[in-house]
């Protein structure tokens, strides 16, 4: 079986809350993160996936790389985190789109919100979750970020 890898950043504010977007058409709210493409390294797919999903350009090197992490069937996660400035919600624009099932042109995310770790189970999906909340520590990665 062929595993890909997504590719995403847990983009921290200083007080510890992360950033969470919410994709269209779903239930659930995700993290900035995406397929990278074949002329880039992880890192590299991390910063478009910030940009493209929520406008965000961030500095790799302020990247701290968190490893591989087995997803879904298939599927690896590569994380990075980052410590941003909280950022005003309505200012983030997501510029990567899909068409839906009638043709429209939508963005792949609608939505943003600032979350506290505890509160990632209630958000997101159960398979986010479990990396996020089981495999990772994330008082540990914010404190990383210090």
């Amino acid at each position: 079986m062929i595993t890909t890898t997504s590719c995403g950043v847990l983009i921290f504010e200083p007080e510890g809350e992360l950033l969470l977007c919410h994709m269209t058409g779903t239930a659930y709210w995700d993290i900035p993160k995406g397929l990278r493409e074949a002329d880039e390294s992880e890192l590299d797919a991390a910063v478009r996936e910030a940009a493209e999903e929520c406008g965000l350009r961030l500095l790799p090197a302020a990247l701290i790389d968190l490893g591989r992490f087995a997803y879904r069937p298939a599927k690896d996660l590569h994380l990075y985190a980052v410590l941003h400035a909280r950022v005003e919600l309505t200012l983030l624009r997501c510029s990567s789109t899909f068409q839906d099932r009638w043709g429209r042109t939508r963005p792949e995310v609608d939505a943003f919100r600032w979350a506290q770790p505890d509160e990632l189970a209630r958000w997101c999906a159960s398979s986010l979750a479990a990396v996020l909340t089981r495999k990772l520590s994330l008082e540990e990665v914010w404190a990383r970020l210090f």
